[in-house]
C-alpha cells in the first residue's frame, strides 16, 4: 500500500493492536475518519485533529455484553457510566426473557427521549400495537455511551398477553406474536426466555418453540435462561436445543453456570457442556453460552419460591408466610434455582438486594439475620414477606458463592463455547440510581476478566481474551461490522495499559467505577478520554433487519 494521503479525525498512534479476530498482537498507528477505521499501519508523518499515544497500551475493539439488564436502568444512564469506564462499548440487553421492565420507580426517564412511548415508560397494563417496536425508536431519540441490541422477551410477551397459566387462548398466542413480529420487524436481534422465572416457568415447550420459530422468519438470535440449572440440566439443554433444531435459529445458553454443591454432581456442568459441543460438531448447530467471571453471582429471590405461593395473589402470599403452618409448607417446598439453601448452606448467601429495603442491600446476609435475632431461613422469608407487590418482589436480587474459580478457569476462561458476559445493568456511583443497583457486578465484572484471568493468573492469552468479548458476540449476534480492529468497520474502540487495569468497587463499597481505560471510542467519538467520561452520547442502536 502507498503513503497514507487522508486527513484523519483521529490517530492512535504506537499501540499494541489486538485485533479481536485471535491473531498475535502486533504494533501499528490506526486512522479513524468518521465513524469508521480507515487506515491500520504506519502513519508517520500524519496528522490528526486529535492524536492519541497508546505506547505501551494495547488497542482492541471496543468490548461486546452479549448478556446484560441495562434496558432496565438505561433510561436513566443514558452514559451508561458503570459499563463504558470497563471498555464495554455494545450491550446485548433484554435478556432472561424481560424485555419491558425498569428499576427505576420514581427516577425519571431522561427527557431526551420524551416524546416517544414504549413498554418500558407505559403504565398498562395493556399497550397498544407498536409499543414493543417503539422501544427501539426511544432509545435512539434519547441517545447513550453505548451501542445497544436489543431481545425480545418471552416473560413480557406472556405479560402482554396476560398470561399466567400453563395453557393458552389462540387469541393470547396471537396478541404475543404480534408483539413479537412487530419486535422483529422493527429490529430487534432476537428472542429470549426467561423460563425459572414468572410467569415463563409455567410455560410449555410447545409455546416457546411456536414463537421462536417466529423470531427464526428474521435470522434472529434465541438467548435462553433455562428452566434448569440444576437437576434437570439436561433435559433442559435438550428443550433449549429442540428449540434450534426446530427453528435454526443461532442460540446462546444464559449464564451456564451449575453451581458446586448444589443437590447435583458437580461434573455435570462440564457434562451440560459437552452436550453442546456435540451439537455444534456432530449436528452443525450454532450454539454458545455464556457466563460471568466470578466465583460468587447474583440470582432472583423470586425463583426459590414455589409457584403456588402466589398463585393466588401477592397479599395471599404475604398471608400464607405470615402464618407459622404456611410458612413451614414454604420452607419443605423451598428446593429449586439455589439448592444449597435449602440445604442450610445460608453462608453462601453473601447479600440480598430488594429494591423495597435499601437499607439492607450492602450489609452482609449472616450479620442481618444475627442482629435480627432470627434464623438465616426465618429472616430471609421475612424480606420475601415485607415486599408490598410481586412487582416488587421481581426486583429481589441476590448474590452468593457459587461456582470454584478452578471451574471458571476450565469453563468459561479457556473453554471456546464460552462468550464473556456481565449479567449487569448500567449505573453510576451516587444518587437515587445507585441506591436501587447496589450490586458490584455492575461496576467490575468486565474488568475482572481482563485483570484477573489474564493479567494476574495468566490463564488465557490477551489476543484470545479480548476474541471472546468483542468478534466471538458480534459474529453470533450478526453485529455487522463490529468486534474487529479493520479497515472499513465501526470505529469501537479502547486504549488500555493491561497494568492499570483496576477494580474498584468491593462489597463494602459497592458503587466505585472500574478505572483505567485511557480512551473508549464508540461510533469514531470517545465517550472516555483520558480516564473521563466526555459525556457524549455515540452509541446507537443495532437494529437487524434482514433482507427479505
Amino acid at each position: 500500500m502507498g503513503i497514507y494521503q487522508r486527513k484523519p479525525d483521529i490517530i492512535i498512534r504506537n499501540g499494541t493492536i489486538v485485533d479481536g479476530t485471535g491473531r498475535k498482537p502486533y504494533f501499528a498507528d490506526l486512522a479513524i475518519v468518521g465513524d469508521k477505521i480507515d487506515y491500520i499501519g504506519d502513519l508517520k508523518g500524519v496528522k490528526a485533529p486529535l492524536e492519541i499515544d497508546a505506547y505501551h497500551k494495547y488497542v482492541t475493539p471496543g468490548f461486546i455484553d452479549p448478556h446484560s439488564h441495562s434496558d432496565e436502568t438505561i433510561w436513566a444512564n443514558p452514559e451508561c457510566y458503570s459499563a463504558v469506564y470497563q471498555g464495554v462499548t455494545t450491550e446485548v440487553v433484554g435478556n432472561c426473557g424481560f424485555s419491558m421492565r425498569t428499576l427505576l420507580g420514581d427516577i425519571p426517564f431522561d427527557s431526551k427521549g420524551d416524546g416517544i412511548d414504549c413498554v418500558y415508560n407505559l403504565p398498562g397494563p395493556t399497550y397498544p400495537k407498536g409499543a414493543m417496536a417503539a422501544t427501539l425508536d426511544k432509545m435512539e431519540k434519547m441517545g447513550a455511551s453505548m451501542n445497544t441490541a436489543w431481545l425480545c422477551g418471552h416473560n413480557s410477551l406472556r405479560i402482554l398477553a396476560g398470561l399466567y397459566t400453563t395453557d393458552y387462548t389462540e387469541e393470547q398466542f396471537q396478541i404475543m406474536a404480534d408483539f413479537l413480529r412487530e419486535a422483529m420487524e422493527a429490529g430487534f436481534v432476537g428472542f429470549s426466555t426467561g423460563l425459572e422465572f414468572i410467569p415463563g416457568i409455567i410455560s410449555r415447550p410447545e409455546e416457546v418453540e411456536r414463537l421462536a420459530a417466529i423470531a427464526g422468519e428474521y435470522d434472529a438470535n434465541y438467548s435462553t435462561h433455562m428452566r434448569d440449572e440444576g437437576t434437570y440440566l439436561f433435559e433442559a439443554i435438550n428443550e433449549f436445543l429442540n428449540v434450534i433444531r426446530k427453528t435454526g435459529l443461532r442460540g446462546t445458553v444464559s449464564h451456564l453456570n451449575v453451581k458446586y454443591d448444589n443437590g447435583i454432581p458437580n461434573e455435570y456442568l462440564f457434562k451440560g457442556m459437552q452436550m453442546l459441543k456435540d451439537a455444534r460438531e456432530i449436528e452443525h448447530l450454532n450454539v454458545y453460552a455464556d457466563m460471568l467471571p466470578t466465583c460468587f453471582a447474583t440470582g432472583g429471590a423470586e425463583a426459590l419460591l414455589p409457584p403456588w405461593l402466589y398463585a393466588d395473589g401477592w397479599d395471599k402470599a404475604r398471608e400464607i408466610l405470615a402464618d407459622p403452618k404456611g410458612r413451614e409448607k414454604v420452607k419443605a417446598d423451598f428446593c429449586r434455582y439455589w439448592r444449597f439453601l435449602s440445604a442450610g448452606q445460608w453462608d453462601r448467601l453473601l447479600y440480598i438486594q430488594p429494591s423495597y429495603m435499601p437499607e439492607i442491600a450492602n450489609r452482609p446476609f449472616m450479620e442481618l439475620a444475627e442482629e435480627a435475632g432470627r434464623d438465616p431461613f426465618d429472616y430471609f422469608l421475612d424480606v420475601v414477606q415485607a415486599a408490598p407487590s410481586r412487582e416488587d418482589m421481581a426486583t429481589f436480587a441476590l448474590q452468593g458463592t457459587v461456582f470454584h474459580e478452578q471451574t471458571m478457569i476450565d469453563s468459561v476462561v479457556t473453554d471456546p463455547i464460552y462468550m464473556w458476559q456481565t449479567d449487569s445493568s448500567v449505573t453510576v456511583e451516587e444518587g437515587p440510581l445507585a441506591k436501587k443497583t447496589v450490586n458490584v457486578q455492575n461496576y467490575m465484572s468486565m474488568t475482572y476478566f481482563f485483570t484477573r484471568y489474564c493479567r494476574d493468573l495468566g490463564a488465557i492469552s490477551i489476543e484470545e481474551a479480548v476474541r471472546k468479548a468483542t468478534s466471538m458476540p458480534a459474529n453470533h449476534f450478526k453485529l455487522e461490522d463490529r468486534g474487529v480492529l479493520e479497515e472499513g468497520k465501526f470505529a469501537d474502540i479502547n486504549v488500555f495499559d493491561l497494568n492499570e487495569l483496576k477494580v474498584n468497587s468491593t462489597f463494602s463499597d459497592v458503587c466505585r467505577y472500574s478505572s483505567g481505560m485511557h480512551y473508549v471510542i464508540v461510533n469514531g467519538t470517545p465517550v472516555v478520554a483520558n480516564g473521563e467520561h466526555t459525556g457524549e452520547r455515540a452509541g446507537r442502536v443495532l437494529r437487524h433487519l434482514p433482507k427479505k
